[in-house]
């Protein structure tokens, strides 16, 4: 087997993590895929242990979300949609001719571990309150989908600057069943080194944290294995990176890359 390939396929595979590595999930899900120039495309974001199964609409002051176009992220404006548990945005398709790079970034704040139970707020802020902390986490999760991937067309691949960030180095529209497809992590820029989750909708939506596929990303590269035609995501987390002093104790990143395989 080799190495950054550690492969465990299986139906309904079942990551037995510790509990606290799986928070809610960031995803989003287009109308469609491949959209004609002069569409509206609707997207939801959605946030859930299931994928791709929205369960809670996330706070929208905390999201940022939209079109990465001419080296930066236009924003959309979002809707919350407590009917359909998830978040409405739109965006009008100016050019189908190139990959459309869609992000979702959360700013998911401070989380901390109190003797009064889990509270939102900075580690000084609390302790002024007179409460005991005993961990502060931030938690920032990052959603990417490229939409209208298109063989002549190399803006899947750009680079854009979320801080947990998984790459296309192959082209989704290149995408096979049968084939790996291999992508690029960067962590602050740099190449992430640890596990990598994927799967497609409609695996496994019965259970929670469950994904297709697994594997280990080997100084910032990792291949998946496709299986099956549809939406899949490939996801990675980063847990133990350093806090700031008196707001928080560690930084925790998620990050999910959605595309479509025909």
């Amino acid at each position: 087997m080799k190495r950054g390939n550690k492969v465990v396929l299986a139906a309904g595979l079942l990551l037995g993590v510790a509990s606290a590595a799986f928070a809610h999930e960031l995803v989003m899900k287009p109308q469609k895929m491949n959209a004609a120039k002069g569409e509206t495309l609707a997207v939801e974001i959605h946030s859930g242990h299931k994928f791709i199964v929205p369960e809670e609409v996330e706070s929208v002051e905390r999201i940022k979300a939209g079109v990465f176009k001419d080296g930066k992220l236009q924003e959309a404006g979002l809707k919350p949609n407590e009917k359909n548990l998830c978040i409405d945005f739109s965006l009008p398709v100016e050019d189908a001719s190139q990959s459309m790079v869609i992000l979702a970034n959360k700013d998911g704040g401070v989380w901390c571990v109190t003797n009064e139970g889990g509270k939102s707020g900075l580690r000084k802020d609390l302790e002024a309150q007179g409460l005991k902390v005993t961990k502060a986490t931030k938690n920032d999760k990052f959603v990417k989908v490229i939409v209208n991937a298109s063989r002549d067309d190399k803006n899947f691949a750009v680079q854009t600057g979320q801080a947990l960030e998984i790459i296309p180095v192959t082209n989704p529209a290149d995408a096979k069943v049968g084939e790996f497809f291999e992508v690029k992590i960067l962590v602050d820029g740099k190449p992430y080194s640890g596990a990598v989750w994927a799967s497609y909708d409609g695996f496994a939506p019965e259970y929670e944290d469950t994904y297709a596929y697994y594997t280990q990303a080997v100084q910032g590269v990792a291949h998946i294995k496709i299986t099956a035609p549809g939406l899949w995501g490939v996801r990675a987390m980063k847990t133990d990176l350093p806090g700031k002093e008196g707001e928080y104790d560690s930084v925790a990143r998620r990050t999910f890359l959605l595309f479509e395989v025909k």
